[in-house]
């Protein structure tokens, strides 16, 4: 892939700051383990080789997590991409591998989706085409089944769709616990 082509995706990470982070969701680590996310997430993005926007609290707008998704992912568009790949930083397995493999899949005119173990995604890389802030408001964030709607919303936009592994986040303390436990046996 050219460096001519890459220009035409960009990286959008969708995380709050560690600050709000720790205020929202309370997890164990205190600040600083929202600080290592963000930190490893940017350093991972930045493997990517594409333009890449962090858009925490500051430049989010919107009443609740759908509206602010909606206008990060608009925001990006507005700047002239063809492409974007959105990923959070509280999933701690997703690396590189994902990211190139979300980048080709796009280039080459699919959708990607990344499941995540509690029915949401951790990943999603659409073309602007494929895009409606309609479509993306009326979709049931922060439940269970927000995964099967994005399925559903880009097949019937009749996407070519390429789903990745189903990896964890962290969303509560055992999310936590279950990824320590699991580090600590490697």
């Amino acid at each position: 892939m050219n460096s001519e082509a890459r220009k035409h995706i960009a990286l959008l990470i969708f995380a709050l700051s560690p600050e709000a982070e720790k205020q929202q969701k309370n997890l164990a680590g205190e600040k600083r383990l929202y600080e290592l996310l963000n930190q490893r997430t940017i350093t991972l993005a930045k493997t990517l080789g594409v333009p890449y926007f962090h858009f925490t609290e500051k430049e989010q707008e919107g009443e609740n997590f759908g509206e602010r998704y909606t206008h990060a992912v608009k925001k990006v568009f507005s700047m002239g991409y063809e492409g974007i790949i959105t990923i959070g930083n509280d999933t701690p397995a997703l690396s590189a591998v994902h990211l190139q493999s979300a980048y080709k899949n796009l280039h080459a005119g699919n959708a990607v989706l990344g499941p995540s173990l509690d029915g949401g995604f951790y990943l999603l890389a659409i073309s602007r085409s494929s895009f409606s802030e309609e479509a993306f408001l009326s979709i049931s964030w922060k439940s269970p089944f927000v995964f099967r709607q994005m399925q559903q919303y880009l097949k019937e936009r009749n996407e070519g769709l390429y789903i990745l592994n189903a990896l964890g986040d962290l969303d509560t303390q055992s999310d936590v616990a279950f990824v320590l436990d699991k580090h600590n046996n490697i």
